[in-house]
Order: structure tokens, then sequence, then C-alpha cells
């Protein structure tokens, strides 16, 4: 038998051993499927183990398994799954960034970024960010860890113990699955944890926790109760638990309990007289009740349609004793992945925990501002000590915003998730950084100790550093500036790139790389700008024209705005800069004489791009008529052979010419001389290459003014000039 009979021989010897073992596996597959329908991630977790023993090592259930580890908080084990997930030829880009999640959230962020750049590149759109920098941001959270001091509480216990509220002076609510008081141990399918029952502890005077005890009445039932909220007084309490209502039980068309918010008072027994949220639905989940510190707002968390995606936080007002239709916080706080566990400081911020903003992994803590018209500012995550690469939530602070607690599953406690308190030293500060990789393209490598320099436009030199050996630099930043970011290196033509900050709070970390290219030949620069605006214009197509071969190169500008073409020497050219729903801009372009060098493209004209806004007149500010005249002189000929340059860079457009007159005269008159102007400027546009169908000439006479002055009322020659105006405005673009 040859080598390749031989090698067909044992693959057909494994294929059939792997069906064989398959086969008994695949009663254990189903019964896991049927679990994991169900949410009990635990037991499906099991049987799904139990298959691959038993050689079911498929794409379904190694994703099954990484997807089961991840819910139950077993990072590790989510890793080491998703590492096989990963390796399927038909994985899905979901799988990529899960598996980049399970990275982060077991510390290793370098490993990280490269699987959740991978997924950015399969998943972003042209001219999308491509770069997750979460080694940027795993550096940046782990400054000034000395503005908290951290402990563990006296009440962890080797069960779950989480999600402390404040309950009065000096006491809290928290949940906890500890069963010691019970004579049945009884356990959540989800985990295989006892269920959560509501407990109390007091406060001490050192911020500690003492004295756990179960909340007294009839809030604990055989289900999950917690997280919960109280009044400012402690005598009503908002809590979570199961839908269990009366003594039955509600389950969704699925057969799964779903969690749901219910109210008990204060009565001489303890909590009792539960009382359901008007939202609750047996087909979502409502939990996580905060109630702001005057209890006129509810804040909650839901997973109910018209989200986000995942779980989103939302906002009940006090309507009169009725709590009104329910609000979603938007864009600044809410993501496409899980925001929870929502707390309303005495100052009116909102802290929620989420994994969907930029944290250290699992779920982070963060920090919104409540603005002057009850909207939140974009998310501060709070950094380390608070946050780590496992999961951080539940945080609360007392009144004077100094001390109080939260809650973490990280390493070193008693088991679980435990409760830890805080004490904080120093005022969070929101930190913007700008950093990337200084590149030599003639090798397509890093370059290390190079030096970069940060530039405002305008020139002011900011700072100046240099790139680590992995070629990577790092600024500080502040919002609302324009930079110019340099890279020098001897043998290469200086690397720019640009940078607007006006959006830079919900980023926080912007990336920018700097290529630098050998000092040959000719190259082209330039940056966009959007006219009468603050930034820079990405996704704009920059086309360069040989106007001897007609030969085209075309690039689109980044987040910067930036354009770095090469160009032949001693050519003549066209460079055409164009993106829907701007007017394009043509510029000639010559290389005759030059053999080496940039050329600025900005410094020999303003690249500003201009919205295409129809319906709004633009003015013609230099056509000034003789009395009774239909004659353009020369000033007025310049500006319309600019318009007629921009129409014809912009065939699609189409536009109407507007004549006005003043309310002097008599009107009819002037509507039939305002109509033969009109004309007169279309006729010299038609002149000058605009084609007649894209234009239309209107009169209007005095039938459009723009102030008081209609016939009668007497008014100044400036105010009367304001009428006498010439326009132009589009009214139609075709696709």
């Amino acid at each position: 038998m040859n080598a390749r009979a031989l090698l067909l021989f044992v693959l057909l010897l494994c294929a059939a051993a792997h069906a064989s073992a398959q086969g008994n596996a695949d009663p254990y597959i189903r019964e896991a499927d049927r679990h994991f329908q169900q949410m009990s991630y635990a037991r499906a977790a099991a049987l799904y183990r139990t298959a691959t023993e038993l050689g079911a090592v498929n794409e379904h259930v190694t994703k099954r398994l990484a997807e089961c580890s991840f819910r139950l908080g077993d990072t590790v084990e989510a890793e080491r799954w998703y590492a096989v997930v990963v390796k399927f030829l038909n994985r899905e880009p979901l799988d990529l960034y899960n598996y980049a999640e399970a990275l982060k959230s077991n510390g290793r962020y370098a490993e990280a970024e490269e699987w959740m750049d991978r997924y950015l590149a399969l998943t972003q759109a042209e001219g999308g960010a491509r770069r997750s920098n979460l080694t940027g941001f795993a550096r940046k959270f782990q400054l000034d860890q000395d503005r908290f001091t951290v402990r563990s509480t006296s009440v962890n216990t080797p069960y779950s113990d989480f999600g402390t509220a404040w309950l009065g002076q000096g006491r809290v609510l928290f949940a906890s699955s500890r069963n010691e008081t019970m004579m049945i141990e009884r356990r959540a399918a989800w985990n295989d944890q006892p269920f959560l029952d509501l407990f109390t502890a007091d406060v001490t005077p050192n911020g500690d926790l003492a004295g756990a005890q179960p909340l007294a009445g009839s809030v604990n039932t055989k289900y999950h109760e917690g997280p919960a909220t109280a009044s400012a007084s402690g005598d009503v309490i908002w809590f979570t638990r199961n839908n269990y209502f009366k003594g039955r039980a509600q389950r969704s068309q699925q057969g799964i309990s779903r969690l749901g918010i219910y109210r008990a008072r204060l009565a001489p027994g303890g909590y009792s007289g539960e009382e359901q949220f008007l939202f609750n639905n047996s087909e979502v989940s409502i939990a996580h009740p905060a109630l702001s510190p005057d209890g006129r707002r509810l804040y909650f968390v839901s997973d109910m349609p018209g989200g986000s995606g995942g779980t989103d936080i939302y906002v009940c007002m006090d309507q009169g004793g009725q709590w009104g239709e329910p609000q979603n916080l938007g864009p600044a706080i809410n993501t496409a992945h899980n925001e929870s566990f929502p707390f309303v400081a005495a100052d009116g911020s909102l802290y929620f925990s989420s994994n969907g903003h930029p944290g250290l992994g699992g779920i982070d803590i963060y920090k919104a501002a409540r603005g002057s018209e009850g909207e939140f500012a974009s998310a501060l995550n709070l950094g380390a000590p608070v946050n780590g690469p496992k999961d951080d939530m539940a945080f609360i602070i007392d009144a004077s915003g100094k001390r109080g607690f939260f809650s973490s599953n990280r390493p070193g406690g008693q088991g679980d998730d435990d409760i830890y308190a805080f004490e904080m030293l120093a005022p969070l500060e929101e930190r913007f950084l700008c950093t990337g990789v200084v590149i030599d393209d003639e090798y397509e490598t890093p370059v290390s100790d190079a030096e970069v320099q940060l530039l405002e436009v305008g020139g002011a030199l900011v700072a100046t550093t240099r790139t680590d050996a992995r070629g990577e630099y790092t600024f500080g930043v502040r919002k609302g500036v324009e930079y110019r970011i340099v890279a020098n290196m001897q043998g290469r033509y200086e690397a720019e790139q640009h940078l607007s900050t006006e959006d830079i709070e919900r980023q926080q970390i912007v990336t920018r790389d700097l290529h630098l290219v050998a000092d040959a030949g000719v190259w082209l620069r330039g940056v966009v700008r959007q006219k009468g605006k603050f930034g820079f214009v990405a996704g704009a197509t920059v086309t360069c024209v040989n106007l001897e071969t007609f030969q085209t190169e075309a690039e689109v500008t980044g987040d910067g705005g930036d354009i770095d073409m090469r160009l032949q020497s001693n050519e003549e050219f066209e460079v055409i800069i164009e993106k829907p729903g701007y007017f394009s801009m043509n510029i000639p372009v010559s290389t005759i004489g030059v053999k080496q060098g940039i050329i600025d493209l900005s410094a020999a004209r303003e690249l500003e791009l201009e919205e295409i806004v129809p319906g709004e007149p633009m003015p013609l500010k230099f056509i000034r008529w003789a009395e009774g005249s239909v004659q353009l002189d020369p000033q007025a000929r310049g500006e319309l052979d600019q318009l007629a340059d921009r129409l014809k860079v912009n065939p699609a457009v189409s536009i109407e010419i507007g004549v006005h007159s003043d309310a002097r005269g008599d009107g009819e008159a002037m509507l039939r001389l305002t109509q033969r102007r009109a004309d007169a400027i279309m006729e010299y546009l038609r002149t000058r290459g605009v084609v007649k169908e894209r234009m239309r000439a209107r009169g209007f006479g005095a039938t459009r003014l723009v102030n008081h002055c209609v016939p009668g009322v007497q008014c100044t020659e400036a105010e009367h000039a304001a009428n006498r105006r010439n326009e132009w405005t589009v009214t139609s673009v075709q696709p």
C-alpha cells in the first residue's frame, strides 16, 4: 500500500470513528440544545462536554460550549472553546468578536486586539474604524489607580453576593445565593447556583458591611429576588424577581421565566404587599430597578423590542402617582451589547455597567453626568482598580460622593460575585488620547524612536514624543481642537495626519497611523474640510486624472480628511474631490519641471466641500444691476464663471436662478425686469457650458420680500437693498 493510499485509508477510518462517536453523542447534544434554548446554561454545558468526550468536537458543540462558558462567567473556558471555533472555515464574524472579548476578559489585551481588528476588518463599512485600540484603552483605564481604595467586605460568601442598594441611613440591600437558612437547597438552571434572595446589612463606621440578614417580610420566595432599590427613607423597595406573583409563575411562549420588577412596602413584620410594575411582560425581561434620589424617576434594564441591542437602560417618569411610558436613554448610554445595574447618585449622575463601551474586559462600570435638560453625557469608564478584566457592576456611592460599594467576580474573592467597598480619593477626570503607529512604507515595518509632533492646526506645537519599540506613539488631546500630527525620519518625507476632536468623548481614543515614504518623486498632499464647519471630511473620493494619458488614480480620505498620492513628474493633472451629498470640486495640478518634493494642495486652494441643501437659496453676492439694466458687469461675470465651473463639475445638480427687487415702483414692471435679469444670468451660464435643461430662471419682483418694507412703508436704503437680491437654489440632484 503506497503512502497516499495509506493516508486515505487512515482518514476514512478516522471519519468512520468520528461518525460512530458522533452518533453516541447525539442524544446528549439534543438534550443540551433543549437546555440551552431554555437558558439552562450550566446543565447544557455539562451535556455538551459529555458530547465532546464522545468525539463530537464540531462547530455546533464547541460554539455552544463557548457561549455557555461566557454566560456562566467562566472566561477561561470560553477562551478555550472560542479558540477552536475561530479555526472552522465557516466561522462567523461574531465568533471573532466573542473570542476577542474572552481574551480581553482574561487580561490578554494584545491578542484580543488582534482578533478584534480582524472582526472590524470584516464588518466595518468603507471608511469605518478598522482599529480597536484595545491595548490603548487598557493602558488608559489603568492610569491614576490611586483615585480609589478598594477592599472586600465582610459579608461575602463562597456564593454569589452582589448588587448593593442604600436602604435608608446606614444600611444596604443586596442579593445573595447563600442558602444557609434553607432546609432544601434550590438551584437555578442558568448557573446551577442556589436561587437569589434579598438580604440586608449594616454599614460600619469604617465603610465595611456587617450583620447580613435575610430581608424581613414576604419578598423572598422560591424564585430569584434581587437586585433592588429603595426610596430615600427606605419605606418602599422596588426589586427584581422572576415573573412570579401571587403564587403563580409566568413563563414566555418559549417556556422561559423572564424577570420583572415588583414593589413592596415596609410593614410591622417587614416588607410585604408586593405589587407588579406596570410594564412587566412575560415575553421580555424588566429588571435592575433604580430610583432617582427624589423618587420621581425609575430607571431599569430591559431587552424589550426597539432597543439598541442586548439589554438597554430605560427610565419612567412619575406622572402623579403612575409611571409614564418607558424612555430609552439613547446612544450616549446604550450600545448594541448589554447595559445593566443603573444607579443615580445625589448629584444626578448615572452610574451603570456595560460590556458595549470601551473597557478592560467583561462588564465595566461607567459614569455619565446629567445635563441641564435631563440628558446624559457620554459614558466615562471609572478605570482600575474599580474595573478590571472580569465583571464589575452595581456601583453605588453615598451623598458625599466619597464612599460606596460595587460588585465583582475578580480573582481573590470569596467565590463567584463579591461585594467590595471603595473610597474615592480624587474626582473622576476624562482623558482623551491620540495614538498610532509610525510605519516605514518602503519596508512595511514599524519605526521605533521616530520623532512625532502634535501641533494645533495653525502651527502651534503642543507636544513632542518618540515612538516605542513597536513604533507606537501616544498624545493626550483636548476636546474641540483641530490637530496635525507629524512624524520625521532621515531619508523620508515628513508624514502627517489630521485630527479633530469634536466627538472624542464618544471615541475616547483615536488612531492615526503615519506612513513615511522615501524622499524621492513627487507627492500630492492636502486635507479636505467641510465648509463652514469644524473638522475634516472622511470618505471623500479623490481622483487624480492625467490630462495627457487620461490615466486615473483614486483614494478615499480617512477620518482626518487627508490626501496622500504619488504623481508623475512633468505632467498636468486634474484632481476631483467628491462625496455624495456635497458639491464636487476640481483643482488643476502641474508637475512640469518638478522632479522631487511635496505639492500641498491645501496651500493652492481651500479644500472645502460644501453640503448640497436642496431648496436653500445661495446668494450671488457680486451681481449689481444698473437701473433698468439687464447687463452683467465684469465682476458679476467673474462670479458666474465660478458658478458655471461648479455646475460643470456637478452635472447631476439642477438649479433655479431667482432675481428679486424691492417694493418701490410699479410691481408688474419689476416682475418683468427681474425675469429678464434672471434670463440674462441663465443665458450667460449657458455660454459657459452649463446645459440649459438643468436651469430654470425666475423673476420674482417684490413678491418675496425678506423684511417689512412693503409698499407704503418707509424704510432705509439698506433695508430696501436687502430685498434686491440675486440667488441660485438647488432644485434636484439626479442619482
